[in-house]
């Protein structure tokens, strides 16, 4: 399943990103842009926006009812019966939704932190923008926090601070 998420749910995007859905954010234009978008690239477009309800007759929107965005996702894993799967998790990068790839530890030295250089020897990058990943103590809280939310959608875990 493939999303467009338009600006007034950002922070939603990322976590469907973190749990390897494709998801483009559309930051600019209006939201009926971002619904004939996400028609023509066969994604189903993600909006708190009302104003498009009455506009279009495409069934592919969705207007998201919740405001925090761990219920956000329990309200789209009931409604769309999203069935995301952990081996996925973490495959796409956060910020531009590419796939991001393996590389090689040494790749890694000098481009992220001394410390984490030396604890860690699994890195991945987005061809993309080039952001450096690692399997550190907040991918861990992440993925727990995903794995929660997703095992018990209509109770989603208390809010915990995330980047």
């Amino acid at each position: 399943m493939k999303f467009i998420a338009d600006r007034t749910l950002g922070k939603l995007s990322r976590r469907l990103r973190a749990l390897g859905f494709d998801v483009l954010y559309w930051g600019g234009g209006n939201v009926e842009e971002a619904s004939r978008a996400a028609s023509a690239g066969d994604r189903i477009l993600l909006t708190r926006s009302r104003r498009i309800k009455g506009k279009t007759g495409d069934p592919r929107v969705l207007i998201v009812e919740a405001n925090e965005p761990r219920e956000q996702l329990a309200e789209l894993r009931v409604k769309l019966d999203l069935h995301p799967r952990s081996d996925q998790f973490f495959s796409r990068c956060l910020l531009c939704n590419e796939e991001i790839q393996a590389i090689p530890k040494d790749e890694a030295e000098g481009r992220v932190p001394d410390f984490v250089y030396r604890l860690y020897d699994s890195f991945h990058i987005c061809p993309r923008c080039r952001r450096i990943y690692w399997p550190g103590t907040h991918y861990a809280r992440m993925k727990m926090e995903l794995s929660k939310t997703i095992a018990d959608p209509e109770s989603p875990p208390e809010e915990k601070g995330s980047r």
